[in-house]
């Protein structure tokens, strides 16, 4: 099995999509790893990246899958599958996706395509997310909300059995990498923290983190608000800066993806807040990757009662949010080192299946099912 494996990052940085891409390669590579050298050899996993990734660069380390370096990722994907044909094309992205296609649509049948979100309401976005539908061989989604949502869109429009939409619909949900060695567990009397892990942008719920964190401090003044972030989205930096000044919060910038589960595991209370009004919600329908971190660490996260977030955690998860109140109130719960132990426990076993090699496993089965079936 030939698989190419593409996505347009630009640079290696330690963030959402650059990070979920590699740990999606990092599990294929330690799958692979289990085989035997015998049962490895009808495998080649190669990638084509536009930047030069360098065996080890930011902690990730290869041993079975081949790094090529393109400037034109899409032309150098075509060349190497005429040279010898690939058996499936993966690409996380709907702009590369339909890029390829475009150049060359007998392509599509060996298409994997990730679609990470789309837009009901955004005729552009639907119609691009259709072309690739009709001509790919499987379009995965993050979230089993979104892939269900988008099986509803087409079962109404009637172009598709709902036996082809439960084949060719699939879930490749976000990844959490393991660490090799896990950090010291918390000791019930370390002091608790909250922690906020990721890109800093309007909708994710800042001022209720740093008013929270406020309000906490009046009780348990040595409490803090700990923030980590790879970036802060352009037109709101002038207001996060503000922000990340107030009183109790530590702006601890970027951090790398090892430096960040270290610093969660010692803060004890991870924050994820997503506040979102559009007419779509489509953010609503993702839960944030940093709660997969919190959860694969087992520590308690507050978060809002998203679709996402439903989906994730159940309906009856305790540490729901809507504001900076809810917030105050959970942190004096979570001080509680055994209902804090209970809520580290439901958390680790509900993140279960999104540590790597156990979320890899059912895109392993899909790749095989497809190969097995033939072009």
């Amino acid at each position: 099995m030939r698989v190419c494996f593409y996505c347009n990052l630009i640079e290696f940085k330690p963030k959402g999509n650059v990070l979920q891409f590699f740990i999606l390669l990092r599990a294929l590579d330690r799958k692979l790893d289990q085989l035997s050298e015998f049962e490895r050899q009808p495998y080649a996993f190669e990638c084509v990246l536009p930047f030069r990734f360098r065996n080890g660069m930011g902690g990730f380390s290869f041993r079975h899958i081949r790094f090529f370096h393109s400037e034109e990722p899409i032309e150098e994907i075509i060349q190497r599958d005429r040279r010898r044909p690939y058996d499936f094309i993966f690409i996380r992205g709907r702009n590369e996706a339909v890029k390829l296609l475009r150049k060359k649509q007998s392509l599509g049948p060996k298409l994997l395509f990730l679609a990470i979100q789309y837009n009901l309401y955004d005729p552009y976005i639907m119609r691009r997310l259709n072309y690739l539908f009709r001509h790919a061989r499987v379009v995965f989604f993050q979230t089993e909300p979104n892939a269900e949502r988008y099986r509803t869109y087409q079962l109404q429009k009637g172009s598709y059995s709902n036996q082809e939409l439960l084949r060719k619909i699939q879930v490749l949900p976000q990844f959490v990498e393991p660490m090799p060695n896990p950090p010291p567990a918390r000791s019930p009397s370390d002091p608790l923290d909250l922690i906020w892990a990721g890109v800093i942008r309007p909708r994710y719920g800042l001022p209720v983190a740093t008013k929270a964190i406020s309000l906490i401090r009046k009780e348990y003044p040595r409490a803090k608000l700990r923030v980590l972030y790879p970036s802060i989205v352009g037109k709101y930096r002038k207001r996060a800066e503000k922000l990340l000044r107030a009183p109790g919060v530590a702006d601890h910038g970027q951090k790398s993806m090892w430096k960040t589960k270290e610093m969660i595991v010692k803060s004890g209370i991870g924050v994820a807040l997503l506040y979102d009004n559009t007419q779509d919600r489509n953010p609503s329908h993702s839960y944030l990757s940093r709660i997969l971190e919190y959860m694969g660490l087992g520590v308690p996260v507050l978060t809002t009662r998203t679709i996402g977030n439903l989906s994730l955690l159940g309906h009856t998860y305790p540490l729901f949010v809507e504001d900076a109140h809810d917030i105050a109130f959970h942190y004096a719960k979570l001080c509680n080192p055994v209902y804090y132990q209970e809520m580290s426990e439901y958390v680790k076993e509900h993140g279960k299946r999104f540590l790597a090699d156990e979320a890899v496993l059912s895109f392993w089965q899909v790749m095989h099912d497809e190969y097995r079936r033939g072009i």
